[in-house]
């Protein structure tokens, strides 16, 4: 980093309270993602530090700025994979193994689109993967050893920021990425007092945990991280995940509810045709929780209060498997 001088506490606290380092999208849609930091990193520090107090989001501007960079994000890849299935189950369309290609493409953090993506902290936790902290941020020492900034974040402004976004948008769901950074979600959130909900979550061999949470007509689901071996990286992990999100999710909680994707290839949603099963439903709604149900049928902000947030759940048919849950969590 080239030398701007030294940045004061007051300067980086101020600068962080804002919407430095989120990805951003639509803050009125009822998904949100919340992940530790951002990748990659668009917002190198640079004097004079102008806090981001508009949201910023993937519009056409960014799209062709960034198209060529756009192939190798895997981790917003895998993201729209989720929120792909999410949508074809919510809205009870054919689903199809490519459909988050034009929703990443051309959907993902769009203004007025279907989600909205957040960070707890605002500078990614690494730079390029070879760099080490200590030698990007020399000479910085509100910055310098790490843990310093992550504590500046923590019991300075920036969580407080994201608290009082969240507090103004409402949204229905908040999944958080990865458990190891679960105390700061939760700290961020103001969730040290409530109980966690474990819900079992086996779309495969291996049973997963989705640690669920809920205040304030929001509900969080603290979900392995999107990378790993232990993570949701495969593509029926993540169809999976994403079928379950949208089986708590309403056909209104999508703004394009009525239309298919712009720019949508040939085919790509030549899938099997959906076909609603009650009974699967309702099992899924079983176990969703009574608490999940609770948030999702309670107002949340103006223009969702008039939203269908009744729990209907659409299904897929019987072949496109909703996720397995087992016995014990029904």
């Amino acid at each position: 980093m080239q030398d701007l001088g030294v940045f004061t506490s007051d300067e980086l606290d101020n600068y962080f309270a804002s919407y430095v380092g989120m990805e951003g999208g639509n803050p009125q849609a009822s998904v949100w993602i919340c992940d530790r930091s951002p990748h990659p990193w668009l917002e190198p520090l640079a004097r004079p530090l102008r806090p981001s107090m508009e949201p910023p989001a993937w519009d056409a501007a960014f799209r062709a700025r960034h198209r060529e960079d756009m192939g190798r994000w895997l981790q917003h890849q895998r993201i729209a994979r989720i929120m792909a299935a999410a949508r074809a189950q919510a809205l009870g369309l054919r689903s199809d193994d490519d459909d988050w290609k034009p929703y990443f493409w051309e959907r993902l953090y769009a203004p007025d689109g279907n989600e909205f993506k957040l960070n707890l902290f605002p500078l990614p936790a690494q730079l390029d993967g070879l760099t080490p902290w200590s030698k990007v941020f020399r000479g910085q020492p509100e910055l310098v050893p790490k843990e310093r900034y992550l504590e500046l974040c923590r019991n300075g402004a920036r969580f407080r920021f994201l608290e009082t976004l969240r507090a103004r948008w409402r949204p229905k769901v908040i999944f958080c990425l990865g458990y190891r950074h679960e105390e700061d979600y939760l700290r961020a959130f103001g969730l040290e007092a409530v109980v966690a909900e474990e819900l079992p979550f086996q779309p495969a061999d291996l049973v997963k945990v989705l640690r669920v949470y809920v205040r304030d007509g929001t509900t969080w689901i603290v979900c392995p991280a999107l990378a790993g071996s232990m993570g949701l990286t495969s593509d029926v992990l993540l169809n999976a995940f994403g079928k379950l999100l949208g089986a708590r999710l309403a056909p209104s909680d999508f703004v394009e509810s009525a239309e298919t994707l712009n720019s949508v290839p040939a085919g790509a949603f030549t899938g099997l045709p959906g076909a609603c099963n009650e009974v699967q439903g309702a099992m899924m709604a079983r176990t969703m929780s009574g608490a999940w149900a609770g948030a999702a049928s309670s107002g949340n902000g103006v223009q969702r209060q008039a939203s269908a947030r009744s729990g209907a759940v659409s299904c897929a048919t019987a072949s496109e498997a909703t996720p397995h849950m087992p016995a014990q969590a029904l």
